[in-house]
């Protein structure tokens, strides 16, 4: 699931003008996104990339002239509410047809490539790449964590059902196909390699980027691919869902981190006492049903690679889960 927090709201400057002050922006410490373009500054330190994107985006597009062309590659992937794994935000990508002298502005990077109407959907009032198209872009052309975290994302967007946490899989290799179809009728296209890597390793069982990264880093470690989202009966009709889990060696592994016990979307006005404590409470059922050793991690433990490698060997799952 991506993160989600309520939308910011992008300000314009008439809004604030000091004869007539915009209710709620009054006395506010405002962040200027471009020109005539602004946002509540602390919404804007308080929102992930996916909205910051979406704001810049919001920004360029009530200044433009024309119609042509559609915002794509990470910034499409915001607007359509699919994660971006450590992406940067200061500028937005907009795709049009053709080759044009236009030069990438300050915020804006222009893509000139070949783009159908029947490649665009609307969103917000805005022209954006079609969900295949976006991922096949931001495949290619985003680092290799952010690129799995993405497609993973539009993968369980297609077939992962929150209302009974089954997985569709005919609905998201129909999502693939779209996809792998961009890829291989495009074999020179920049980044492609990769693609088609990704292409093959996306799964949308990964819940959360966080799941995403850990499970391409174990795979570059030559760790056994474990079984996601691994259901456990915990009796009267209840069960756990366990992010990894390797059942023949009797571990399970979760992604989470201390953002769990401190962002106010997750804890939903609980306690951090009583999540933790819930937490405990779950993992207890968990070890009774199945005698299985927990561990966990979050982005405290992925800083990098290697980090994330030496806690790996901290907990000694690595190299004991290597495949053989």
């Amino acid at each position: 699931m991506t993160r989600r927090r309520p939308p910011a709201q992008l300000f314009s400057l008439s809004d604030t003008d000091i004869g007539l002050p915009r209710r709620g922006v009054a006395g506010k410490r405002l962040a200027s996104l471009r020109p005539g373009a602004l946002v509540l500054a602390s919404d804007w330190d308080a929102v992930y990339a996916e909205e910051r994107l979406r704001l810049r985006a919001l920004a360029v597009d009530g200044r433009r002239r024309t119609r042509s062309g559609a915002w794509s590659h990470a910034t499409a992937a915001a607007l359509h509410g699919l994660p971006l794994y450590r992406t940067g935000t200061n500028r937005v990508s907009m795709t049009l047809f053709g080759e044009h002298p236009r030069r990438n502005g300050s915020d804006v990077t222009w893509h000139f490539a070949p783009l159908d109407e029947s490649e665009i959907v609307e969103r917000e009032g805005m022209r954006v790449t079609s969900l295949d198209r976006t991922v096949y872009d931001v495949i290619r052309t985003e680092s290799l964590e952010t690129a799995v975290a993405c497609f993973d994302a539009a993968l369980r967007m297609a077939g992962w059902d929150e209302t009974t946490n089954e997985y569709d899989n005919a609905a998201a290799e129909e999502c693939r196909a779209l996809v792998r179809a961009r890829v291989f009728a495009n074999p020179g296209a920049r980044g492609i390699i990769q693609a088609r890597f990704v292409t093959r390793f996306a799964d949308g069982r990964a819940q959360l980027p966080g799941e995403s990264v850990s499970r391409l880093w174990m795979a570059q470690l030559g760790i056994r691919k474990p079984e996601l989202q691994y259901r456990v009966a915990l009796g009267g009709g209840k069960y756990a869902l366990l992010d990894f889990a390797w059942p023949d060696a009797g571990l399970w592994c979760e992604f989470d981190g201390e953002v769990k016990y401190s962002d106010g979307d997750i804890l939903r006005g609980r306690h951090r006492d009583d999540v933790l404590a819930a937490q405990a409470e779950r993992e207890r059922k968990i070890r009774a049903a199945t005698g299985w050793q927990p561990y966990r991690w979050g982005f405290e433990q992925m800083q990098c690679f290697d980090e994330f490698v030496e806690y790996l060997r901290e907990i000694r799952l690595y190299p004991a889960l290597r495949a053989e």
